[in-house]
């Protein structure tokens, strides 16, 4: 019989697999949006979403193989997804920038309205002014992307001896304790909300411009 930690584990990880069918609906709402006029803007958010959907799938994935090492590290991508759409609500022009990001120049070298460069450091910073704890949890998942003391400490066991107190497993990638894995999921639930959160700014933002785009065409009718 299942413990209750595992029930809840197991209802977090079917959270972010179902979470699928949330970036979708998004996807239909910013291409409703504004009349379904077709922003620059919009391929970008549909390639944030379909991103999104990826990592949530292969965390899912990872999770049911056991594999947490791996899955985890899915965080900081899903996390990128956030910080570089985010990016866009920071620059004079929307279209402009996606168009850059779109043509495969890194967004680093790109300034925002108040000519900062769009680090990953800077975007970091500027979210966290809107969502408390991106800072920590920017530091903490970069601890899984690149190899750290994260990596060494799954490879330590209890000795199976009384002479010995640690033991050492290679080939293993859950050597992590279920409120580890509780934490983890929760933040992986967590991230994708905020992608999603992110992503739905531009379907505001798109109706504004597609009224301003509107009453310029009206105005040229009439004159």
């Amino acid at each position: 019989m299942k413990s209750e930690n595992e029930n809840h584990l197991n209802e977090i990880t079917l959270q972010i697999s179902e979470f699928k069918e949330e970036f979708l609906k998004s996807s239909q709402r910013i291409m409703e949006a504004g009349n379904s006029k077709l922003f620059a803007l919009d391929f970008l958010a549909l390639s944030v979403n379909n991103r999104a959907i990826s990592l949530a799938n292969g965390y899912s994935t990872l999770v049911a193989d056991k594999n947490y090492l791996t899955a985890v590290s899915l965080i900081r991508l899903q996390l990128d997804n956030a910080l570089r759409f985010f990016a866009s609500t920071l620059v004079e022009d929307s279209s402009k920038f996606a168009e850059y990001f779109i043509d495969g120049k890194a967004i680093r070298d790109y300034s925002d309205i108040k000519g900062k460069k769009l680090t990953d450091s800077y975007l970091v910073k500027e979210l966290e002014k809107y969502f408390k704890g991106t800072q920590k949890l920017y530091r903490e998942t970069c601890g899984f992307i690149h190899l750290s003391d994260r990596h060494f400490l799954p490879i330590l066991t209890k000795g199976k001896t009384k002479d010995r107190k640690i033991g050492i497993q290679i080939g293993s990638s859950e050597n992590f304790s279920i409120k580890d894995k509780i934490d983890f999921s929760k933040t992986m639930l967590e991230v994708c909300k905020l992608v999603l959160i992110v992503v739905e700014q531009w379907k505001h933002e798109k109706i504004k411009l597609s009224k301003i785009h509107d009453e310029r065409i009206k105005k040229e009718n009439e004159s």
